[in-house]
């Protein structure tokens, strides 16, 4: 008897895959996980009129919250903050209550390549196939992950137009906040 073939937020995993291959380039196990986060944290949150999320590490699990939700960076709903945590929360952004989704690391210790994987231990060892590791992270399904009822204790992006102007040095337009000139001119320049 075939088994069903797995569900990630209403997408056949063979429809999630070729979406991801799409998006982000390539076939990623992270974006493989990041996909069952996002399908915890919405299914835990339920409907959602207000649906913001945010994201505990760039890499990975930004392009899953796009991939499978509204919320993207440029809208604005889709915060990402550079800890290096693979976790993300699903929030309403008028409410503030949310459902917190990360990697368990003690159910890690059960899955070897998920394990060498995910500790990035496998520099010195060569990878395993994207396929490979994919079945076992499926294997691992919900196990591999934890969730828990959060509130944030302020909204992550001001919901109030911010000022702009000219910058005296430059001219480019750029928000006030940043003090007298951007923050291109004032020595954060990443360019030369």
């Amino acid at each position: 008897m075939d088994c069903p073939e797995p569900i990630i937020c209403d997408l056949s995993l063979s429809d999630f895959l070729i979406r991801m291959e799409e998006f982000h380039g390539y076939r990623s196990p992270g974006l493989l996980v990041g996909g069952m986060m996002v399908d915890i944290a919405l299914r835990e949150l339920g409907p959602t009129p207000y649906l913001n999320f945010v994201t505990e590490t760039v890499v990975c699990l930004p392009d899953a919250v796009q991939l499978l939700t509204p919320c993207t960076i440029g809208n604005g709903f889709l915060q990402v903050l550079d800890w290096g945590k693979f976790a993300l929360t699903g929030y309403d952004r008028v409410t503030l209550s949310g459902v917190r989704t990360w990697v368990n690391p003690e159910a890690l210790a059960g899955y070897p390549l998920i394990h060498r994987w995910f500790e990035r231990s496998m520099r010195t060892i060569p990878k395993p196939p994207f396929d490979e590791l994919a079945s076992e992270i499926l294997e691992a399904g919900t196990e591999l992950l934890s969730h828990r009822p959060v509130r944030l204790q302020r909204a992550l992006k001001d919901p109030d137009r911010v000022p702009t102007g000219p910058c005296p040095e430059c001219g480019e337009s750029y928000p006030l906040r940043h003090g007298p000139a951007c923050p291109a001119c004032s020595g954060k320049a990443y360019y030369t």
